[in-house]
């Protein structure tokens, strides 16, 4: 029941670390609060991003654009598990200057977190991070998106994903 919320924005939920990091698409990222600075993300327990956050407690929520799209795809497809994704994609991982887990330096923006909460969900782990650290680029100039020039993606279901336009609608 829960593609009636789709589409959906996507992100990069990374882990790990600079030698060895793990990036996951997820869909199911959410703000939480202003002050202190929250975000969560919900992760399935099969996950191995999951062990990596349960190991480290943190991780950081990149923000790709639809250039990134292939680069998205693997990281949503290949486990990190079995395979060295950083070898599978044409991003490049940087150091973050808070947390563990890298950046992306491609990514319209890296929020990074610690865990300062985790709640299971069902079949997932809801993860909530305190925004410790970002880091962002053109795209979030000023302090809000730019759509006009940076085209941001949005899943639709299963392959399927769109992105945003340049038009602002106000009511």
């Amino acid at each position: 029941m829960l593609e009636y919320l789709y589409p959906i924005r996507t992100y990069l939920v990374i882990a790990g670390t600079i030698d060895k990091p793990n990036p996951m698409t997820a869909d199911w990222v959410v703000p939480l609060s202003h002050t202190p600075a929250l975000l969560g993300v919900s992760i399935a327990h099969k996950r191995y991003t999951k062990k990596l956050i349960d190991e480290q407690k943190d991780f950081v929520v990149a923000v790709p654009t639809i250039e990134l799209l292939k680069d998205v795809w693997i990281a949503g497809t290949v486990s990190g598990a079995r395979k060295d994704k950083k070898d599978l994609m044409s991003v490049t991982f940087t150091e973050s200057k808070s947390v563990k887990a890298p950046s992306i330096k491609e990514c319209a923006a890296n929020l990074e977190c610690k865990v300062v909460q985790d709640v299971v969900t069902g079949d997932h782990t809801f993860y909530v991070g305190e925004i410790v650290d970002v880091s962002y680029g053109d795209a979030f100039a000023g302090g809000k998106p730019d759509i006009g020039d940076y085209r941001f993606i949005l899943h639709v279901d299963g392959a399927s994903f769109t992105t945003t336009g340049n038009e602002i609608v106000k009511p």
